[in-house]
């Protein structure tokens, strides 16, 4: 099954993936891995090195404006998310907290 990671996601699912999961934890990690790409989108954008999101929008007098998205609002609500997903899976494994030199505990 083709899931289309970057480099990112791809490190994230190897690192958080175990033989013995179960579906709906391979689901969670997957979507782990997809946030961790779309973190390193947003942080490309946001330094100048990705793609400019905008779009040309016409106003009410026929002006034209444009938007540009939110970038920086929407990684940090990506961080949040890629946290509440490593928390869940740490939660559905019955880990216990992460120690200190673990490399994803602040995420």
């Amino acid at each position: 099954m083709p899931d289309n990671l970057g480099p990112t996601g791809e490190k994230l699912r190897s690192a958080l993936e175990k033989p013995s999961d179960g579906y709906e934890l391979t689901v969670l990690i997957l979507e782990a891995a997809r946030v961790g790409d779309r973190l390193d989108d947003l942080n490309r954008i946001l330094t100048g090195d990705g793609e400019f999101w905008a779009h040309v929008t016409t106003g009410r007098d026929g002006v034209l404006e444009i938007r540009v998205d939110a970038a920086l609002q929407e990684a940090r609500q990506q961080a949040t998310v890629l946290r509440q997903l490593l928390a869940e899976i740490r939660r559905q494994r019955g880990a216990p907290e992460p120690e200190e030199d673990d490399v994803l505990a602040g995420l």
